[in-house]
């Protein structure tokens, strides 16, 4: 059973749908609509294996630019071109492709191996002061953590 919706009599309130069909149309959310719904249904348009090596990255204009997996698939999707224009722009039909582009996917950052760096020695007299000092922290785990803190940050060097 659907809800009976009440209308709004003050003129300060709107309803929520037609706030986001404003926000909607602002934002020119229409052109990534069409990406986003090519992307969702992507092997089903292209097929099962086109759709393993390609994806749909963005629309420049009215040109779809596609990622494929590595030159010599760029090379054969040259071939089938047209016929996969005809298959996108039956789901684009609002707002269909003029032209399809091909580029290899961008590399992505390898994270740079972080080196464990030791805590500069401390002298003994040092660390009995600073030891000394926290002995007022009664959580041990609390002390000890400040301990390898304090030695990291090397604030016991002269």
């Amino acid at each position: 059973m659907k809800a009976k919706r009440t209308p709004i009599n003050n003129p300060d309130l709107y309803a929520l749908g037609d706030a986001m069909s404003a926000v909607y149309s602002s934002k020119n959310w229409k052109k990534q609509w069409r990406l986003f719904r090519l992307a969702q249904d992507w092997p089903e348009i292209v097929g099962a294996e086109i759709g393993r090596l390609t994806s749909p990255a963005f629309f420049r204009q009215d040109v779809l630019w596609i990622f494929v997996q590595d030159s010599a698939w760029m090379h054969h999707m040259q071939f089938i071109k047209l016929d996969l224009l005809k298959r996108l722009n039956l789901v684009l039909v609002e707002q269909p492709a003029t032209d399809i582009r091909w580029m290899l996917p961008p590399l992505l950052p390898t994270k740079p191996k972080q080196e464990r760096i030791e805590p500069p020695p401390v002298s003994p007299e040092k660390e009995q002061t600073f030891r000394a000092m926290t002995e007022g922290v009664a959580n041990q785990e609390c002390r000890d953590a400040l301990h390898r803190l304090w030695q990291a940050l090397g604030t016991h060097k002269e």
